[in-house]
């Protein structure tokens, strides 16, 4: 975008270093391929920032120490390629059965040297020896189901990440074997970063 801000400098703070310069890789590959594909929406380079690459960001606190992500329904990648970038000690699966969208995750992977694949799936035909420290969603409806299929796919004491709205939360607010935590989303009045706990057995 000729006379666009830089997304270096729209990213500077938030991260440094290697994980920066992945950031903006993964930053330009967005816009380059939304202009083809479609695959996310924004008006300019501050509102791809701020409404996806850092709205991601929102649950990197829920990767501490090293682990193994699935994002669910991953499109373009949001949120798992901002947490595997943040957290370079995870590893992680990019799971999108679209053929466009799983296209992208494979070239993002491999230009960004993240340890992740993207598979061309959806969650119910994985191995049901499949287990992850972490599931994360984002705008992904079908939350009950969803969490159905975590509990048997969670390491003990691993978590759901929700990236969902006001009434995501509450249809998973009273879920039984789940501890949940919520947190507001900065700039989405109704948006809600929902963390659930698998209760140990």
């Amino acid at each position: 975008m000729t006379g666009a801000v830089a997304f270096r400098e729209l990213l500077a703070g938030r991260l440094e270093g290697d994980a920066l310069e992945r950031m903006v890789r993964y930053a330009e590959l967005l816009e380059t391929w939304s202009e083809r594909h479609n695959l996310v929406r924004f008006s300019d380079r501050r509102e791809l920032v701020e409404r996806h690459l850092l709205d991601a960001l929102a649950g990197e606190h829920l990767l501490a120490g090293e682990g193994t992500l699935i994002d669910i329904g991953s499109g373009a990648g949001l949120p798992g390629v901002p947490l595997l970038v943040a957290r370079p000690r995870w590893r992680g699966v990019l799971l999108e059965p679209r053929k466009k969208r799983w296209a992208f995750l494979k070239m993002v992977v491999r230009e960004l040297g993240l340890d992740a694949r993207a598979v061309d799936r959806r969650y119910e035909e994985l191995s049901a020896e499949a287990c992850f420290d972490l599931v994360s969603a984002r705008a992904v409806g079908g939350h009950r189901a969803l969490l159905g299929w975590a509990r048997s796919h969670l390491v003990d004491g691993g978590r759901v990440a929700l990236w969902t709205t006001v009434d995501g939360e509450r249809e998973v607010a009273g879920e039984a074997g789940w501890h949940v935590l919520s947190w507001p989303l900065v700039g989405l009045d109704r948006g809600r970063l929902v963390s659930l706990r698998k209760c140990s057995t």
